[in-house]
């Protein structure tokens, strides 16, 4: 597990959002860790990206929600990446725009990978 405090750290993040579908909360605590390494992303209705600028929300028997919660094991920059790009990068493969939102998924995760692997290489260069 790397490095830890000698007292957890205690205090809470918490969130909560709703519409006329869904209502979640959420909350995140540091511990014993030196820093915060995990991540989150709460999207009540994602849309294919590039629709337009200010899409309209989707109908309430359409919405697709998105929730993703990321582990830093042992540090915090990929999972910030991840809980700030995943659903963004899902909702840009081809599949979502489709409607087969499993591909989208799949093909998401391995496009972010990529991209992840992609900036490690010209951190490292």
């Amino acid at each position: 597990m790397g490095q830890t405090l000698s007292e957890p750290v205690v205090e809470k993040i918490s969130d909560s959002g709703a519409d006329d579908c869904v209502y979640y909360g959420l909350s995140a605590m540091q511990g014993w860790r030196i820093s915060m390494e995990d991540a989150h992303a709460a999207v009540l209705d994602l849309q294919p990206e590039g629709n337009s600028k200010s899409p309209q929300p989707a109908a309430p028997d359409k919405r697709l929600s998105y929730f993703g919660v990321y582990d830093g094991h042992g540090g915090e920059k990929v999972a910030q990446f991840a809980g700030e790009n995943i659903h963004k990068i899902v909702a840009k493969q081809d599949a979502f725009a489709k409607g087969d939102i499993e591909q989208a998924l799949k093909d998401g995760f391995l496009a972010t990978d990529r991209a992840i692997l992609n900036g490690m290489h010209r951190v490292y260069k």
